[in-house]
């Protein structure tokens, strides 16, 4: 087993720089668009806002955090296992949280049930799955992190680019100039 996670991790550097780069680039757009739609950030939409907005910014603020730690070049096995594994788990619970708050709203369509809900709960599994040889002292499914990270990546764009459309169609929104 090498001594740092960075020296196995160092193939994936470039993928873990694209997503976390892709997931700052989207955080900053997730503030424009409440921004835009702030007349709908209001305690009466708090509901919605919780259901949607917020998860999708979590789910990109753990795709930064993981590209973070996979460049830190002293990180140890140890470390990156309680993070990875302990971040997965915890998605996966808020996931599941956030999951029955979309169920739960009878005012959107079913395919955002897949989206918000049933891909950011894979997600953080196929984390949890990865992470768990880690744990235990071995070797981490490298693939399986990635792939879970991206599932979660596209997740949220989708989700990120479907409360764009939302907030932009809204009919009590100012006009743009």
């Amino acid at each position: 087993m090498p001594e740092t996670a960075a020296e196995i991790l160092r193939p994936w550097h470039d993928f873990y720089l694209l997503l976390a780069t892709v997931s700052a680039t989207l955080i900053g757009a997730m503030f424009v668009v409440a921004s835009i739609g702030s007349n709908l950030l209001t305690p009466k939409h708090e509901s919605g806002i919780r259901a949607f907005l917020t998860p999708t910014v979590i789910h990109l603020s753990v795709i930064l955090l993981a590209g973070a730690m996979a460049a830190m070049p002293s990180l140890s096995w140890r470390m990156l296992g309680n993070v990875y594994g302990g971040g997965s788990m915890a998605g996966f619970a808020y996931s599941l949280l956030t999951g029955w708050r979309v169920i739960r709203r009878d005012n959107i369509e079913r395919v955002d049930h897949f989206w918000y809900a049933a891909l950011p709960i894979a997600a953080y599994a196929i984390g949890i799955a990865a992470t768990v040889p880690m744990l235990r002292g071995g070797m981490p499914s490298l693939d399986l992190l990635a792939g879970g990270v991206l599932l979660l990546l596209i997740a949220a764009i989708r989700n990120s680019w479907d409360m764009i459309i939302f907030f932009a169609s809204r009919d009590n929104l100012p006009p743009s100039n």
